[in-house]
């Protein structure tokens, strides 16, 4: 027996495929949230680092499969302010575009953002590793995806 497609049957499938990448889109931001966003961050000392790494390694391994190995991140940075100035970026109001050195198209902030950067200096994967905290304000640099969503921190371009 044949399958009959019909025009209702196609727009259901074109929904279905829509809502699909707005999911990935949505797990995207939202696992850029969870790597780089801390809104109020307390501390920002090494203290700040060592638990704030565990948290967010510990809650990625939990949140998406087949993250890889355990081991210790070897530098992060959480930026610091309102996830919505940092969504902003991703538009003509809060960023500018801008090209890396190895040509990637991402964008760069118009202003500022409060961060902690945390270098890794030993331990052992996930519950012992130790960071150093470095405090800055500085422009960051992020990609994002098509619906304006930033969905990846590029931490040396700047």
């Amino acid at each position: 027996m044949a399958l009959k497609v019909t025009p209702m049957l196609l727009l259901l499938l074109a929904a279905a495929l829509v809502l699909l990448g707005a999911s990935a889109s949505q797990e995207q931001y939202d696992r850029f949230l969870l790597q780089h966003f801390d809104a109020k961050p307390k501390g920002r000392d090494d203290r700040y680092c060592n638990n704030r790494m565990r948290y967010m390694m510990k809650e990625d391994r939990r949140r998406y499969p087949n993250p890889g190995p355990k081991v210790c991140k070897e530098t992060n940075t959480f930026i610091h302010g309102n996830s919505d100035d940092i969504k902003a970026i991703c538009t003509s109001h809060g960023g500018r575009n801008y090209v890396t050195r190895t040509r990637q198209a991402m964008r760069q902030s118009l202003r500022p953002f409060q961060i902690t950067h945390c270098t890794w200096h030993g331990g052992k994967p996930l519950d012992n590793c130790q960071y150093r905290a470095a405090r800055d304000s500085r422009m960051i640099v992020i990609a994002c995806d098509k619906h304006e969503h930033p969905v990846h921190f590029a931490e040396s371009q700047i």
